[in-house]
């Protein structure tokens, strides 16, 4: 990913700025970027973790 740097008079100015630059990206080009933010430096140890809670029924439970 080549990086710049940019100077701006006003948030406004760089918040603009920001959209257009990601606006001009393609699909792949924005999963990329996300790839990088959220995937370790070694892949092989990336570990995608499912948690899922499992409550009893009761034929007639009381609220």
């Amino acid at each position: 990913m080549k990086k710049t740097v940019r100077k701006f008079d006003s948030f406004e100015e760089a918040d603009e700025a920001e959209y257009a630059y990601y606006q001009s990206l393609s699909g792949d080009e924005k999963l990329q970027i996300l790839l990088e933010l959220i995937m370790p430096e070694n892949p092989n140890e990336a570990i995608i973790e499912r948690s899922a809670r499992v409550h009893p029924l009761t034929e007639h439970e009381e609220c």
